[in-house]
């Protein structure tokens, strides 16, 4: 794999087969970490809990996963410039498979949490090497098109996760961790590819007259911190949440509960891989007006409701629209900055989307309390409505800000 920064002297240089599959794979394995232990987080309340302490505990199971990932998207980006983008890689995606699996025959909350902490960490630093690779290897649409096919690749593979961890769940809630196994696959591909000089290449850049100067503080666009943080807050609160509304309006196990997810995940994923095409027409704020009304609109449905299909219906919208959130903000974000500065600049990012969901879970559960599922779908509407408001003012006030990504 080529060192991602090289392509910023020679002009967009495209991915090649190598950096697809980091692409591709780096989505799935992020997606994973957050998704695998959605349908069995009921089945494992009922195993572990024996305190609302520990209720909550393990709805943090999700939290601390995503709190790693905000350390380790950082901390991929430092370690990507200090060592290399392959050999970050190739420790990451063994670690994350003894991480994940570790949940097989692990039994109690701390350990678990324990667990969580390393696949987050792992998953969020491969997630931002990908990232990297399209933004400093891509440019005008061909930029939107991978972001959008590497979301849309990683929302595809709940497909399988989502109902597998159901059924996996029917027979234990252990077997669901064996899925981790996957970033073996990556790590493999990996190790087989070629070696070349990029951690040398990568020391040399860090180590260049100038570059302990270039101060994020002084280049990176800071309204993107707060965009992201909610951005994340409104994908991720449904996804801790969604599973126990599911059972308490509906009454819905583990199966039931798979199935209704993969439904979310089929459709998301489906408006994801039109994202560059779509952006042939649409501004990035037009965008997000799209994806604001759809979430906020799935997300009141949801909490409102006691029919169990406008239920399901809520949620499907919410899925929907939350699908072109990462692509959006990443290939806005792409298009301000230079190559040297993207891998720093998505890791910040980053860090802010999967901070949301500790964060999120917490003020939850601290300020009100158990007040359930349904407060906190109707928290998602109230935060996609306040955004929507404020895209439609941008709009009327500055038009297009951001162009359409050329052909």
């Amino acid at each position: 794999m080529a060192e991602a920064v090289q392509a910023q002297a020679h002009g967009a240089s495209g991915l090649d087969f190598s950096d697809k599959m980091v692409v591709i794979v780096g989505g799935i394995l992020a997606a994973m970490a957050l998704a695998v232990l959605n349908p069995v987080l009921p089945s494992i309340d009922k195993a572990l809990s024996h305190s609302p302490a520990d209720s909550s505990l393990v709805r943090q199971l999700f939290g601390f996963t995503s709190l790693a990932m905000a350390v380790g998207a950082p901390l991929g980006a430092w370690a990507s410039k200090q060592f290399g983008m392959r050999r970050l890689l190739i420790v990451a995606s063994l670690l994350y498979a003894v991480a994940g699996t570790a949940g097989l025959y692990l039994n109690t909350l701390p350990l678990l949490l324990v667990s969580r902490l390393a696949v987050g960490a792992c998953a969020a630093a491969i997630q931002v090497m990908s990232l990297t690779l399209i933004n400093t290897k891509c440019d005008g649409n061909d930029r939107a098109k991978w972001m959008g096919l590497h979301v849309s690749f990683a929302t595809f593979i709940t497909l399988l996760i989502s109902p597998l961890s159901g059924f996996l769940g029917k027979i234990s809630w252990h077997l669901p961790f064996a899925e981790y196994a996957v970033s073996l696959a990556l790590f493999a591909v990996l190790i087989a590819s070629p070696r070349d000089n990029e951690g040398a290449d990568a020391r040399a850049e860090a180590a260049a007259p100038g570059a302990q100067k270039d101060s994020i503080l002084s280049w990176f666009p800071w309204h993107y911190f707060p965009l992201s943080l909610l951005l994340g807050t409104m994908t991720f609160m449904p996804t801790a949440y969604g599973p126990f509304l599911l059972a308490e309006k509906a009454h819905f196990g583990p199966g039931a509960i798979g199935l209704v997810l993969m439904g979310g995940a089929l459709m998301g994923a489906t408006l994801s891989s039109q994202y560059g095409r779509a952006r042939r027409r649409l501004s990035a704020y037009q965008a997000f007006v799209v994806s604001f009304t759809l979430a906020g609109t799935g997300a009141l449905t949801a909490a409102l409701t006691s029919n169990v299909p406008l239920l399901i219906a809520g949620l499907l919208a919410h899925g929907i629209g939350v699908a072109w959130f990462v692509p959006n903000i990443m290939t806005a974000l792409g298009a301000k900055l230079t190559s040297a500065r993207q891998a720093r600049a998505a890791g910040l990012v980053k860090t802010a989307h999967f901070l949301s969901a500790p964060l999120c879970i917490y003020l939850k559960d601290t300020l009100l309390g158990n007040s359930g599922a349904s407060t906190a779908m109707l928290t998602v509407a109230v935060i996609a409505c306040a955004m929507l408001a404020l895209m439609l003012f941008r709009m009327a006030t500055v038009g297009k800000p951001l162009a359409v990504p050329a052909e």
